[in-house]
């Protein structure tokens, strides 16, 4: 993983999501263009930004470090799967194995 990994994993969720780069940048406390700066290279974000965007995205931070990015509805999925209680999940894993059969 280099330094591009990041500007451009930055650029892939700040365009999938619903919110602007602009207003991305600035909940990070920012110019309005850092964001992009950042997918262009003219900036290198600090962890602790990069882990703020993921905070400020939804994104766990294990997705975004992910090398094969999940799809955007496997993030959903991910995310949603994490609030239910573990008799829920194993449900869940259950009629995943169930569909996989068919």
């Amino acid at each position: 993983m280099d330094k591009t990994f990041v500007q451009n994993r930055m650029m892939e969720y700040a365009r999938d999501s619903e919110k602007s780069m602009e207003e991305i940048s600035r909940k990070m406390g920012h110019s309005h263009g850092y964001v992009h700066n950042v997918a262009k290279g003219h900036f290198t974000p600090s962890l602790e930004e990069v882990l703020y965007f993921c905070t400020y995205l939804d994104i766990a931070p294990s997705d975004f470090f992910r090398e094969e990015p999940l799809t955007y509805e496997q993030q959903l999925l991910s995310a949603k799967i994490s609030t239910l209680p573990p008799g829920q999940v194993t449900l869940l894993l259950d009629l995943i194995e169930e569909l996989k059969e068919q």
